[in-house]
């Protein structure tokens, strides 16, 4: 009992050995620190892979069709379900997921936790009809045969 005693007199008159928090700056993360996720959607080509390779399943992608024939995507990344295990973010080719270094995730409301982007998916080009690649290729033979003609008739 004694020893505990004199340590705890001891340490009533020695500065803390905590960092002053909040009232100070918030300390650095460490090199390497894997935190909040960063989406950015204008860089993303709707592969799929950071979804395929989720193990917790945080991620949510809605497509919503838009009346010209493009989509509006959608992706939510639950950091509820996250481990924040980088997986999502090696895996993806356009780097389009990154994870920061910010250790305060902290929030009162579901939502605080939804990292969310969205962007357009254009709608690919129509096919062309057999009528139609005839005519672009006649069109394509006439320019050919008047650009040759113009040299013949300058040269």
């Amino acid at each position: 009992m004694i020893p505990y005693l004199t340590k705890a007199l001891g340490n009533l008159f020695r500065a803390p050995a905590t960092e002053k928090f909040p009232k100070g700056e918030p300390p650095k993360a460490a090199p390497g620190y894997r935190g909040r996720i960063i989406y950015h959607p204008e860089t993303c080509v709707n592969c799929g892979m950071c979804m395929r390779v989720c193990a917790p399943q945080c991620m949510e992608r809605t497509m919503e069709p838009l009346p010209n024939g493009d989509q509006k995507i959608t992706l939510t990344f639950d950091l509820t379900s996250c481990t924040f295990c980088s997986m999502c973010a090696d895996f993806c080719a356009r780097k389009s997921i990154e994870l920061s270094d910010d250790y305060m995730i902290v929030g009162t409301q579901p939502e605080d936790f939804l990292v969310s982007g969205t962007f357009i998916k254009k709608a690919p080009p129509p096919k062309l009809t057999p009528e139609q690649i005839a005519e672009l290729k006649a069109k394509a033979e006439a320019a050919k045969a008047a650009k040759a003609a113009a040299e013949k008739a300058d040269g």
